[in-house]
C-alpha cells in the first residue's frame, strides 16, 4: 500500500501537538509495531505549484487488509501507537434535494453481495479535477481522469472502499446484481472484451452487463465529459467470489485487492455519504439534484464483543502488565470498552432479553438480540461478558467444565435431552466427533436463587422459571461451568472495520503489539518434569528406518492410491488410481526401475530404496515396511508387516554403521543442482601399455570431453599380452538444453583421436 505522508497528516491537528514525527521515525514505529516497510521515497517540491511529499510503501498483510489498505486506517494505527488524537473526516449527510429517483436495485444472492447502495445525482458538471484532488492521486502514481471518477478513486485510497459511477442516461431501467449467463460478454473500460460464465457476478441493467462486480467497470455506462446524470455505487461483495473472478479473468487492480481481502459492509454507507459530499462540492451546478439512496442491506451483522482477563493477557504474552497499563493501551485504540464482572454481566444481559421471540437456528451475528434459540441465546449473553461460547448446545456441553447439581451457581449452564428437537450425541464443531452418550438438545442459564432463563419453541420467547418446578429441566443430563466467569474481563466492542478481532487471542495480540514486543523480556521455557509418553508404533518405525539407512537404503514415499487393491475409493484422485494400495511392493518395483535410469549419472552400481507406510485391506489396515535392490543382474524386493520387518532386520548388519563406507566431504565441495535435461551415455575402452595408470587415461578423456562431461566411471579392467585395457562409462549432460547425439559423437571422435595418438594405445 502506497501512503502519502502529507495525506496522513490531514488526520491529525498539527496545531494541537498533532504534527507527525519524521518519515523515518514513522517507518520505524510501524515496523516495530505493525507492518513491514518496503521503501520510503521523498518527492521533490515543484515550486509553488506542488509541495514536496514522502511516500511510504507499506506491506499490509491479509489480517489487517480489512482496515489498513487506506490512509484512514494507517492514520488510525499511527494515532494509536503515538497516543495522538485522531481527527476523522467530517462527513455529515448531504442535504437531499429530491426524495425518490425511481432507482430500483435488486440483488439475486445476498451472500455474494451483502450490501448495495445506489444513488442518482442529476445535472452535474463533469470536468477536470480540482488541484488538491488530482495532486493526491498523481502523488500515488494514479492517473487523474475527471472529477467524478477521481472522487471514487480518492475515497478508495482514503477509506478503503471501492466505488463506481455510471452514466445514468446509459443505464436502462434499474440495477440488478446477478450471476452472468453462459457465454455472456462485456466490453470493459479499457476497451477489452471479457467472456463470462455462470460463476461471475455482474452489475447489470435491462440491456445486460454494466460492470464485473468488484473487479472492473464496463464501457457502455462510462462517465465522460458529456455525462450530466450519474448513479453512484457503493457496495460490498463476497471476497472469495471476487478473488476467483479476478484470477479467472486475469484482472488485478486496487478494487479487486480490497474486496478479495474482505471489507465490512458498514464501510459502504460511510463511503457513499463522503462521495456525495465531494460530488456536491466539486461537480455540482445550480440545478443539481441529489436523490435518496437505495440501500439494499438484507442482513446487518452485530458488532463483535471480545474479552480477556488480565491473567490471560500476562500468561499469553509472558508479561506482568498491570490493570492500569492495559487500560491505557485500550484508551489509545479509541475502541469502546468496559471492565466487567462476567457473572453479573451474564445475569443482567440475560434478564434484559426476557420476552424476545424464539427462532430455531437463529444467528448470533445477525438475528440477535431480537430473536434466539436456546444455544444462540447462551452464546450471545456470554459474548456480552467477553466470553466466546460455541454456537451449538452440544458443543457448549463439551466446552464447559462438568459440575454437580449441588454446586450450581449464577452463570452456570444446565443441559437436557428433552427429545423435542434434534438430539446430538457427538460434538459438532468444538471437538468434532467427540462422543456425548447422554445426548443434548437444550440449554439454559442458571441465574441463582433457583431461577433459570432459556427459550424454546414451546415457550415461544425468552423467559425465567424456577429450576425446581421446571418441567423442561426435570431430568438434566449435565451441568456446566465456564471457567472464564471467575475473573474480571476487559471487553471491547470491535470497530466494524476490524474484522480480524474475533477471539481473545486476537485482543491479546493487539495489546502486546501496542505495548511493544521490544518491551517484553525474553524467558526460558519452563522445564518439563515428566517424560513424554512413548509412542510404540513410532518408535518401531524409527528403529526400522535407522536399520535400513545403516544398510545403505534411501527412503521413498509413493502414492497410497493404486491401480488395484481391495478397497475402492469413492472419488479417486485419478482414473488410473481407483484403489487404496494393498501392498508396498508394486510401487517400490516401479520406483526401482525409475531410479535405475539415473544410475549412470550418479555412478551407482546398484539402487537400494525402502518405504514404510500403511496398506489397506477390506477388514483392516496395517503398517508395512518394504525394501528393494536393483542392479544389472536382478531386482529383489521384500515386504513385511512392521513387527516382522523388525525381526528380519535384527540379525542383519543394520546396527553396524561400519557396514557403510564413509566418503569425507571435500573442502572445496559446493552444491550444484541436478539438470532437468536428459543425459547421454557413452562407453569407451582403450588398450594401453601394461604400466599405464588409470589416471593417465582419464586425464586425456576429461581434457577432450569438455564441459558436458558430468560423470565418468571405470567399469572394466583386464590385462593380456603385456597390455592393459581400461573401459569407462561417460555421462554427458547440459544445464541449459538437450544435447544431441551428433554433438556428443563429435566429442567422442576427439577423445578417440587423442587416445589413438599415444604410442601403443588403441581404442577398442
Amino acid at each position: 500500500m502506497i501512503i502519502s505522508r502529507n495525506w496522513l497528516q490531514e488526520y491529525f491537528d498539527s496545531s494541537k501537538d498533532g504534527k507527525l514525527p519524521s518519515t523515518k521515525e514513522l517507518a520505524e514505529i510501524l515496523t516495530m509495531h505493525s507492518f513491514e516497510i518496503e521503501s520510503v521515497e521523498t518527492l521533490p517540491a515543484g515550486g509553488q505549484e506542488k509541495s514536496g511529499d514522502d511516500i511510504i510503501d507499506i506491506k499490509v498483510l491479509p489480517n489487517r487488509a480489512h482496515d489498513c489498505l487506506c490512509h484512514r486506517g494507517i492514520a488510525r494505527e499511527i494515532a494509536t501507537l503515538l497516543g495522538k488524537n485522531f481527527v476523522d473526516r467530517e462527513i455529515s449527510e448531504t442535504k437531499e434535494t429530491e426524495d425518490d429517483s425511481g432507482l430500483k436495485v435488486e440483488i439475486q444472492d445476498s451472500k455474494l453481495c451483502p450490501r448495495y447502495i445506489g444513488r442518482r445525482v442529476e445535472n452535474i458538471s463533469v470536468k477536470d479535477s480540482p488541484k488538491w484532488l488530482s495532486e493526491k492521486l498523481e502523488t500515488l502514481g494514479e492517473r487523474s481522469i475527471n472529477n467524478v471518477v477521481d472522487i471514487t478513486n480518492f475515497i478508495m485510497l482514503d477509506f478503503g472502499q471501492p466505488m463506481h459511477a455510471f452514466d445514468a442516461d446509459k443505464v436502462a431501467g434499474g440495477i440488478r446484481v446477478r450471476l452472468a449467463a453462459k457465454d455472456e460478454k462485456i466490453e470493459l473500460l479499457d476497451g477489452k472484451e471479457a467472456m463470462l460464465d455462470e460463476s461471475i457476478l455482474l452489475i447489470t441493467d435491462e440491456k445486460g452487463p454494466l460492470a464485473i462486480a468488484g473487479v472492473k467497470g464496463g464501457k457502455r455506462a462510462e462517465v465522460t465529459a458529456e455525462t450530466k446524470n450519474i448513479i453512484l455505487e457503493s457496495a460490498n461483495f463476497n471476497p472469495s467470489m471476487v478473488r476467483k473472478t479476478s484470477q479467472k479473468l486475469g484482472i488485478k487492480n486496487n478494487s479487486s485487492k480490497r474486496y478479495e481481502n474482505e471489507i465490512s459492509p458498514e464501510l459502504a454507507g460511510l463511503a457513499m455519504r463522503y462521495a456525495t459530499k465531494l460530488i456536491s462540492e466539486n461537480a455540482s451546478t445550480d440545478s443539481t439534484k441529489i436523490y435518496k439512496t437505495e440501500d439494499i442491506y438484507p442482513r446487518r451483522r452485530n458488532s463483535y464483543k471480545v474479552g480477556v482477563s488480565l491473567s490471560e493477557i500476562n500468561r499469553h504474552l509472558g508479561t506482568k502488565l498491570t490493570e492500569k497499563e492495559v487500560e491505557n493501551i485500550l484508551n489509545k485504540t479509541g475502541w469502546k470498552w468496559e471492565k466487567v464482572n462476567p457473572i453479573e454481566k451474564v445475569k443482567t444481559s440475560a434478564e434484559t432479553l426476557i420476552g424476545k421471540p424464539y427462532l430455531l437456528g437463529a444467528s448470533v451475528s445477525y438475528d440477535a438480540p431480537e430473536k434466539f434459540d436456546c444455544s444462540s441465546f447462551a452464546a450471545y449473553v456470554f459474548a456480552q461478558a467477553g466470553i466466546s461460547l460455541p454456537r451449538m448446545s452440544v458443543d457448549q456441553y463439551v466446552y464447559s467444565e462438568r459440575i454437580k447439581k449441588e454446586e450450581l451457581s449464577s452463570g452456570d449452564l444446565v443441559f437436557i435431552n428433552g427429545g423435542n428437537g434434534k438430539i446430538h450425541y457427538k460434538s459438532i464443531e468444538w471437538l468434532a466427533g467427540s462422543d456425548v452418550p447422554e445426548g443434548v438438545d437444550h440449554v439454559g442459564i442458571f441465574l441463582g436463587e433457583d431461577k433459570i432463563i432459556h427459550t424454546s419453541k414451546t415457550t415461544g420467547a425468552v423467559f425465567i422459571e424456577k429450576l425446581s418446578e421446571s418441567k423442561y429441566f426435570a431430568k438434566p443430563v449435565g451441568f456446566g461451568r465456564i471457567k472464564a466467569l471467575k475473573e474480571e474481563r476487559f471487553v471491547i466492542t470491535a470497530p466494524f472495520e476490524r474484522l480480524d478481532l474475533k477471539i481473545k487471542v486476537d485482543l491479546v495480540e493487539e495489546i502486546g503489539r501496542i505495548y511493544g514486543y521490544e518491551n517484553i523480556a525474553s524467558a526460558s521455557p519452563k522445564e518439563i518434569s515428566t517424560s513424554p509418553e512413548i509412542n510404540e508404533d513410532f518408535a518401531l518405525i524409527q528403529q526400522i528406518r535407522s536399520s535400513l539407512i545403516n544398510l545403505g537404503y534411501s527412503e521413498v514415499y509413493n502414492y497410497a492410491f493404486s491401480e488395484k487393491g481391495e478397497v475402492e475409493v469413492e472419488n479417486p484422485i485419478a482414473s488410473d488410481k481407483p484403489f487404496l494400495r494393498s501392498n508396498l511392493k508394486d510401487s517400490l518395483v516401479k520406483s526401482l526401475e525409475l531410479n535405475w535410469r539415473n544410475a549412470p549419472l550418479l555412478a551407482l552400481e546398484e539402487v537400494k530404496i525402502f518405504e514404510i507406510g500403511t496398506v489397506f485391506y477390506k477388514d483392516k489396515e496395517q503398517i508395512n515396511a518394504a525394501w528393494g535392490i536393483k542392479n544389472k543382474k536382478e531386482v529383489k524386493v521384500e515386504e513385511y508387516e512392521m513387527f516382522a520387518a523388525q525381526e528380519k532386520l535384527t540379525n542383519s548388519k543394520a546396527g553396524n554403521r561400519e557396514s557403510i563406507p564413509y566418503f569425507p566431504r571435500k573442502a572445496d565441495a559446493k552444491f550444484e543442482p541436478f539438470s532437468s535435461y536428459p543425459f547421454i551415455l557413452r562407453d569407451i575402452a582403450v588398450w594401453t601399455p601394461k604400466n599405464t595408470k588409470e589416471a593417465e587415461v582419464l586425464d586425456i578423456i576429461v581434457e577432450k570431453a569438455g564441459k558436458f562431461l558430468v560423470q565418468k566411471r571405470l567399469f572394466d579392467k583386464f590385462e593380456k599380452n603385456e597390455k592393459v585395457s581400461y573401459a569407462f562409462n561417460l555421462v554427458f549432460q547440459s544445464q541449459e538444453r538437450t544435447l544431441t547425439d551428433s554433438e556428443i559423437n563429435e566429442v567422442m571422435e576427439k577423445i578417440t583421436a587423442a587416445l589413438n595418438s599415444k604410442n601403443d594405445w588403441q581404442v577398442r
